[in-house]
């Protein structure tokens, strides 16, 4: 069964989280603090993490670029803040640490557990039973119509199967959805797509992130794959961005 880590000290909320988590056919993993997080994804290796940011004795900022530093593939684990923190600033602080969605308390169980599955589905995880037994709670993603979902841009491999980036053949670290908003970009070089193009199309839904948090995916992605002549992210200044590749790439 598909695992889910919730990582929050509110008692209440926790019992409502795994009462959901049950009837939709999860597996939840509860923690109240911090201090284990780590050690247990190691050895629970969860589908997913629901983590606070507002722990007893850690800053869920950090914990959470502490899972992002572990070994691969465990530094992919998906990433939802559950949180009281809503203010604009934390959400892109939680993007630009590769959080996959940030859902602001109060909240609805219901959204939480769509929302949850739409993050699951996009990062290949196990929701091929789930999906039959409720179509209607699953956000479909249109990231690629190519079956093999590979492409190839002379030192650049993008694998959206594998959710795999090589990069001059060594194999590049990204989250998840990075990892989709590159593939998305490259499927269509030369193309320029607006921040709302790429929020509809990338995440699929309103999430409250708003267009910073395109902005924010699109500076990580170029620090980690770095500079090269034959392709690269193009910033069209208030357009949006767009994948470009060279003639003879």
């Amino acid at each position: 069964m598909t695992k889910i880590m919730v990582v929050d000290d509110e008692p209440n909320i926790v019992e409502v989280i795994r009462l959901y988590l049950q009837h939709s056919d999860f597996t939840p993993i509860i923690l109240y603090s911090g201090k284990n997080v780590l050690r247990s994804i190691e050895e629970e290796q969860p589908d997913l993490v629901l983590l606070d940011i507002m722990l007893p004795d850690v800053n869920g900022f950090e914990l959470c670029q502490s899972i992002r530093n572990l070994k691969s593939p465990l530094a992919q684990t998906p990433i939802i803040f559950l949180t009281a923190k809503g203010e604009a600033l934390d959400k892109l602080r939680g993007f630009n640490l590769g959080v996959d969605d940030y859902i602001v308390k109060p909240f609805d169980p219901n959204e939480l557990i769509a929302r949850l599955k739409a993050v699951l589905r996009r990062t290949q995880t196990k929701l091929e039973s789930l999906e039959a037994q409720d179509p209607a709670n699953v956000y479909k993603s249109d990231i690629g119509n190519n079956a093999r979902k590979v492409l190839q841009f002379s030192n650049l491999n993008v694998d959206l199967n594998q959710y795999k980036v090589m990069v001059q053949g060594r194999k590049t670290e990204l989250t998840p959805k990075e990892i989709e908003l590159l593939y998305f970009l490259a499927s269509h070089p030369g193309r320029v797509y607006t921040r709302e193009d790429l929020l509809a199309h990338v995440w699929n839904f309103d999430f409250g992130g708003g267009t910073r948090t395109v902005d924010a995916h699109v500076k990580n992605l170029r620090k980690k794959l770095g500079v090269h002549s034959d392709w690269n992210i193009q910033t069209l200044w208030g357009i949006g961005y767009a994948f470009e590749v060279a003639s003879d790439a």
